[in-house]
């Protein structure tokens, strides 16, 4: 369902190959620490005598399982190597590592200068020289633009999540024109095609190829064969027959014009005076480049620093601070998951004003037939698919699976929280992932069947729990073992109270025997002088 129906493991015809290659060189090399030590079956049967809790076999199996990690993180790294190379069928899309993109440098040069006259005018707003009403207004025009980014454009029209009235569907269009963030349809088209084939060279925007491009890179270089190719082939058929999104379309540089830059200009100079310059840096150039980020961080941060609570094997990641910047699409994670959910994370909040006004405004009777994933549908997933950080399904060692810049601010309002594990490229079938319900198998949707899977899945889970409690187990006997066999060999090192001790012991000791001997001359002196 979501980023996880009609997935593929990535083939490698080279996968045996590479395991006899590791498998010869480990045994050629074995290491001079492993030579030194006694059998795996010595260890076990010396332990077990000791501690009749230990299971000899199960021992056993657990340090076998243990001494692979290395070997398995060896054929990781070989696979990653000749990633790029391995053969694609024609049925399948993936990632080609060693393709190089052209750039479009009057694309470098509009955002570059863009950017130049948004930093100015965070200047002109936070260092007084603009009126504070200026500043205020900004910000509400961010705000309310980017509900027609978030609600209209994302949720309403790309994913369909739930329905709308008219006076809405008008405000929202508005909306997104304020923002300034391309047509609606070409917004729509590409968010689609990203959801489709996510990560994958018919992403618009594939996070395989690092943040930067992920963030804007993709904006000033030329599209890949395969996002043209595979962009021709996203329904728009709802939008074609819009004839509100399809006049937006064709007049769109006209609207841009006056909704974007000349009535949101005007409207400071109008009301309160404000000096023209300012009005223009501030509430359309500094509002547009915050903006634009806040929109890209979703696609670049979104995709690389969190963790993957619902599939840990594709990129997007939960992740709070962009959920905050963003309006609530920062639970990245869970919306690849079901990009259906209205909702875009698994209850709406925290952090999701997106998701509050659509509740809100469906209470007035002005949204309906709101879709979510169900709670068997989210327990199954995580439970199949997570990285075992989530808050019910997870483990406290899942939970603790992160790290964060210099290991400070250990919160996920850290913008550094990360998981320490790395999704692998992947290759998808060509028809790509579920985007709504109707695209998901029956079994994908049926609770009973979902609900028998988690309750498995829940059996496996604490079985594979005690499993890692006996590992651990063991791990520690074998620890004090060696320690113990260490200790034996070693001379003793004294302690410098010991010592001190000692040192009194003897001085005691010494005194004594002087006065043993003193007391023996006094003696024999007294026997002397008697006779």
């Amino acid at each position: 369902m979501g980023a996880d129906s009609q997935t593929k493991s990535i083939p490698c015809g080279k996968t045996a190959e590479l395991i006899d290659v590791a498998m010869s060189t480990s045994k050629e090399n074995p290491t001079s620490t492993c030579s030194q030590l006694p059998s795996l079956t010595e260890l076990s049967e010396e332990l077990s005598a000791q501690d009749s809790t230990l299971d000899p076999k199960q021992f056993q199996k657990a340090l076998s399982s243990c001494s692979s990690l290395s070997h398995e993180a060896e054929i990781d790294k070989k696979l990653k190597d000749i990633g790029s190379h391995t053969p694609i069928l024609p049925s399948e899309i993936g990632t080609d590592f060693n393709f190089k993109r052209e750039i479009v440098w009057k694309n470098v040069i509009g955002f570059a200068l863009l950017h130049i006259c948004g930093w100015i005018g965070l200047h002109l707003a936070f260092w007084r020289y603009c009126d504070w009403r200026t500043t205020l207004y900004t910000g509400w025009l961010m705000y309310m633009s980017g509900q027609g980014v978030t609600m209209g454009a994302h949720r309403l029209w790309a994913h369909r999540a739930f329905k709308a009235s008219l006076w809405l569907r008008v405000l929202l269009l508005w909306l997104h024109t304020l923002a300034g963030q391309n047509c609606l349809y070409v917004w729509v088209r590409d968010h689609r095609q990203h959801h489709k084939y996510s990560d994958t060279d018919a992403d618009p925007h594939n996070a395989n190829r690092g943040f930067f491009f992920s963030h804007v890179g993709w904006l000033l270089s030329r599209k890949h064969p395969k996002v043209i190719e595979y962009g021709k082939k996203i329904d728009m058929s709802d939008l074609e027959a819009d004839p509100l999104i399809m006049f937006q379309k064709e007049h769109y540089k006209v609207l841009y014009t006056f909704f974007t830059i000349l009535g949101p200009t005007a409207v400071p100079i109008l009301l309160w005076g404000e000096n023209p310059l300012y009005a223009l840096f501030v509430a359309y150039f500094f509002r547009t480049v915050l903006s634009l980020n806040g929109t890209w961080s979703v696609n670049s941060a979104a995709h690389m620093f969190g963790t993957r609570a619902y599939d840990k094997t594709i990129w997007p990641v939960e992740n709070m601070f962009v959920s905050f910047v963003a309006m609530g699409e920062g639970w990245h994670n869970y919306h690849h998951a079901f990009p259906w959910d209205y909702r875009a994370s698994e209850y709406g909040t925290p952090l999701n004003l997106t998701g509050t006004l659509i509740d809100i405004l469906a209470k007035w009777g002005a949204i309906w037939d709101r879709k979510t994933a169900t709670a068997n549908m989210v327990k199954n997933r995580v439970l199949r698919t997570g990285d075992k950080s989530h808050h019910t399904y997870g483990t406290e060692e899942g939970r603790n699976a992160f790290t964060t810049l210099f290991g400070i601010w250990r919160h996920p309002t850290n913008p550094t929280f990360n998981s320490i594990y790395t999704p692998k490229p992947k290759i998808i079938q060509s028809d790509g992932y579920a985007l709504i319900e109707d695209e998901l198998k029956k079994s994908e949707m049926d609770d009973e069947i979902l609900q028998r899977e988690a309750e498995e899945l829940l059996r496996c889970q604490k079985e594979e729990e005690d499993q890692k409690t006996e590992a651990n187990k063991i791990y520690n006997k074998l620890s004090q073992y060696i320690k113990d066999q260490q200790r034996q060999q070693e001379p003793p090192i004294l302690e410098e109270d010991d010592l001190l001790q000692s040192n009194n012991n003897l001085d005691k000791a010494g005194k004594s025997r002087l006065n043993v001997n003193g007391n023996a001359n006094v003696i024999q002196r007294k026997t002397a002088s008697t006779h």
